[in-house]
């Protein structure tokens, strides 16, 4: 099971951090088609029409890309206050059976993205000559990453609970850099 999670660690930390660094450069693409279409609307007195389909699909996108990432480093809101007063093999508990249920709705989730999809393939978008579902591929994509760390997440709080002294905490926080 070590092994496996080494491997599932190290899978894990590449793909969330280009998805992350992937979403940095989709909210800096963001910028630059808003600020163009503020110049092309009030500059040149010319709207553009896809600005903003393509603005918000790249936000929905970021949100997607980061998902895993912050699900990964513990990046999400959570109280702590309570939390904090249980034994560590009571926290340990807990924390696998949040993980558990992460789990299980990511994986009902994903099993839905997939019919998402498909229904995106009968609509076209507004603006753009090609259908929506192309839009929304990222949300398969994402849930599959959320998969992959909800495993390895479970995975640590297994051993946690088997080998309560050893650390099994992820060692490589990613930091904030590219």
């Amino acid at each position: 099971m070590r092994r496996a999670l080494t491997y599932l660690a190290k899978v894990n930390a590449a793909s969330c951090k280009a998805a992350r660094n992937l979403a940095g450069l989709l909210l800096i693409a963001m910028v630059v088609v808003v600020i163009l279409q503020i110049i092309f609307r009030y500059l040149l007195n010319d709207s553009l029409i896809w600005p903003e389909e393509v603005s918000k699909t790249m936000m929905v996108w970021t949100a997607f890309l980061v998902a895993p990432w912050a699900y990964r480093n513990g990046a999400n809101v959570r109280i702590e206050m309570f939390v904090d007063e249980f034994s560590p093999f009571l926290r340990n508990i807990l924390k696998l059976s949040l993980n558990l249920l992460v789990l299980w709705i990511v994986v009902v989730f994903f099993k839905e993205s997939f019919g998402f999809w498909e229904r995106g393939l009968t609509v076209r978008a507004d603006s753009l000559p090609f259908q929506v579902a192309w839009f929304y591929s990222i949300v398969p994509i994402a849930f599959f990453l959320l998969l992959l760390v909800g495993v390895e997440q479970i995975m640590r709080d297994l051993l946690s609970l088997l080998h309560p002294n050893e650390n099994w905490e992820i060692a490589d926080q990613d930091d904030l850099l590219i």
